[in-house]
């Protein structure tokens, strides 16, 4: 039994796609299929129902799962412990979800320096729940990430605390006419199908679209003309016209500003968003000397001047 089996399991686990799952570990899906194939076979049962869509685990794969965590948790811990490291840097992990790498990160790193002597960092991005399968397995020291109570998360408040950093919102975009007027409404949502540049349903914002789409009153007509897991993506091909993008807020600000992009709903169709810190107890523990309170500090400093 290989250690990668286990950790191509969680990531199937948390991502319910073949497809994603394989990307994330860098493998063809075929090859990815082979390996959680090995992993049942090894275990002796089937761990995933390949006859939903998309794929769930199997009961026996629900009981495997924590086992299985703790594996990995454990042989990545020991290893450490014995300094058999594959990087001489010993840097602070940060896991950072995409969109927050681009737009916030950078920000809030130069003021957390301003009161932490002699910090140093790695960081590592991804999208959400990858980045909640690093630090659930041990591989990351501390996470941020977006959160809501659309599409709640696996990280239990008592074993995974977090830090409140700030407010988002994920809002409906689109590109204006030569005029200036709206391009695509929400508001005909129901009487005409409308452009939508969406994420993939597994990915975080994938989830919170669906669910904002599920809560509104209207039965909406969308049709979707292109998909990306990059926000990043999706803002460029929302400037260019091509159809509706839901966005994080403070990522357009600027575009709406300059009427780049306007609001293309009300508020009915946006979803807010809380940007937080996540670390696991133990690993609060282990990080540099009061860089956890410091983390707070700097929260609760900025809480005063706002």
């Amino acid at each position: 039994m290989d250690i990668e089996w286990l950790e191509d399991f969680l990531v199937l686990s948390e991502l319910s796609s073949f497809t994603r799952a394989a990307q994330s570990r860098n493998v063809t899906q075929s090859a990815f299929s082979r390996r959680i194939r090995s992993l049942e076979e090894w275990v002796g049962i089937p761990l995933i129902d390949r006859d939903t869509v998309p794929p769930r685990l199997t009961m026996a794969g629900y009981l495997f799962r924590d086992t299985a965590r703790e594996m990995v948790k454990q042989l990545h811990e020991t290893r450490m412990a014995l300094g058999h490291r594959n990087y001489a840097f010993s840097g602070t992990k940060f896991f950072v979800s995409h969109t927050l790498a681009a737009h916030f990160f950078s920000d809030w790193i130069l003021k957390l320096n301003n009161r932490v002597n002699g910090l140093k960092f790695e960081l590592i991005t991804g999208e959400t729940y990858e980045g909640i399968l690093s630090l659930s397995n041990a591989r990351c020291d501390l996470l941020m990430i977006y959160s809501s109570p659309l599409a709640p998360m696996t990280l239990e408040d008592k074993a995974f605390p977090s830090i409140f950093l700030g407010s988002d919102r994920l809002v409906p975009v689109v590109a204006p006419t030569e005029s200036g007027e709206l391009r695509f409404p929400l508001l005909d949502a129901k009487t005409r199908n409308l452009p939508v540049l969406s994420y993939p349903p597994d990915t975080f914002f994938g989830r919170l679209c669906n669910g904002i789409v599920r809560f509104t009153s209207s039965h909406p007509q969308f049709n979707v003309i292109a998909q990306s897991s990059s926000s990043r993506v999706l803002h460029a091909l929302a400037l260019n016209g091509i159809g509706i993008a839901w966005l994080p807020e403070r990522t357009v600000k600027a575009d709406i500003q300059a009427n780049r992009l306007i609001y293309a709903g009300s508020e009915v169709w946006a979803c807010h968003l809380e940007i937080r810190v996540y670390t696991s107890g133990e690993r609060a523990r282990q990080l540099k000397p009061n860089l956890w309170q410091n983390i707070k500090g700097l929260q609760e400093s900025s809480a005063l001047v706002a």
